[in-house]
């Protein structure tokens, strides 16, 4: 079997993630911005883009700039720290189980790609797939849904996992990971994809590694 993950909201804290861009960009107003320039007009984040659009409405010196610059750049190093807790221990499991993991991340490639490259969990997948395009126009999904193979979609986003198993076809499964920012949405919590029993054993694993 096949296991495909979506990074934000899913692996990754993102909810964290956006509250430390509003800290970066803190005399830039980072969230009206946001919501402005990017999702209002269905276009993915980049933090250069957004630098640009700041340049060009002359809201930004060189000096800030150069600040901006560095502080994005000590985040992506730090960037492990915004995973969710069980990331890595949910990726070991499905690796231990004999299950092929793929990242597909759909965003701005410029963005997710800095990103993944910065993340340790990057070696645990057999493969990496970036995507802006519309989730039915993935070759690479197409590619897949002409196999045989099972596969197992966990995405935090109904829509787009909906999207996916369209082209992967009946194959595929679909695990919702819940997310703590929205009220009302079904899902399970990440660690619920690791069965109790064995979510205890790694649990005792960890504690006994760190004496």
């Amino acid at each position: 079997m096949k296991v495909i993950f979506d990074l934000d909201y899913t692996l990754m804290d993102t909810v964290r993630l956006h509250h430390e861009l509003a800290e970066i960009f803190d005399k830039e107003d980072y969230r009206s911005d946001y919501q402005k320039y990017f999702k209002d007009r269905g276009v993915n984040f980049d933090g250069e883009k957004y630098l640009e659009i700041l340049k060009s409405h002359g809201r930004i010196d060189r000096v800030r700039e150069k600040e901006l610059e560095l502080k994005l750049a000590e985040l992506f190093m730090d960037l492990d720290n915004y995973l969710k807790p069980d990331a890595e221990q949910v990726l070991k499991h499905f690796i231990e189980e004999g299950y092929e993991l793929i990242l597909i991340t759909f965003g701005n490639k410029r963005w997710q790609e800095e990103k993944v490259k910065n993340l340790s969990i990057k070696k645990y997948f057999g493969q990496i797939v970036f995507e802006e395009k519309d989730k039915s126009q993935s070759e690479f999904l197409r590619s897949l849904g002409e196999g045989d193979e099972k596969i197992l979609i966990i995405n935090d986003n109904l829509d787009e996992a909906a999207e996916m198993k369209k082209v992967l076809g009946d194959k595929a499964e679909l695990r919702l990971i819940k997310r703590e920012d929205k009220e009302g949405v079904e899902g399970v919590k990440l660690q619920e994809l690791i069965p109790e029993g064995k979510r205890r054993e790694n649990k005792e694993a960890k504690e006994f590694n760190l004496k």
